[in-house]
């Protein structure tokens, strides 16, 4: 709910909707209240235009922004966190995998045999190695290489400039 003085200064500013100006006007018109306090925003509002607010020179302002400039900047607060906190949560969670992998175990029945005969340790690398699967493997370590390369040079050519400016 609004107080008394902003539904007026909404009134003055032109800012209130019509409803509001209709309950406003009806106030003004029926209570004294409400009129002793919008002569009095009125006038306060006359004497606020009358006001001349000197503005500061463009050479001001630039001075003022060159020294703000020149200013430290502040240094951006890190909070630090706890290692025994992340160490407490991280046991818990190895724990917890340790407890689950156990109980797995547990009610797994003990016998444990592999038959090696179903797996195939051949190894052909002509079918896996095409030709033109290895050029495109160079071709792209080439590029990547490149690229870093690139990175690499900017970086120094940065920090150079710097030093020299």
């Amino acid at each position: 709910m609004k107080t008394i003085e902003e539904q007026l200064w909404d009134y003055i500013d032109g800012i209130s909707t019509a409803e509001e100006k209709a309950v406003i006007d009806a106030n003004l018109a029926t209570d004294l209240k409400w009129k002793k306090i919008y002569q009095e925003l009125l006038a306060v509002n006359a004497q606020l235009t009358a006001l001349d607010f000197e503005e500061p020179s463009m050479s001001f302002t630039r001075n003022v922004m060159d020294k703000v400039n020149l200013e430290l900047k502040p240094v951006a607060l890190k909070t630090k966190v706890d290692n025994r906190i992340i160490y407490t949560i991280a046991g818990f969670f190895l724990a917890s995998i340790l407890a689950v992998f156990s109980y797995a175990i547990y009610l797994s029945d003990t016998s444990f045999t592999i038959d090696t005969s179903k797996f195939n340790f051949s190894f052909d690398a002509q079918k896996l190695f095409s030709p033109l699967a290895l050029q495109a493997f160079i071709f792209v370590d080439v590029v990547l290489l490149l690229l870093y390369l690139d990175g690499f040079l900017r970086k120094g050519k940065l920090q150079s400039q710097k030093k020299g400016a």
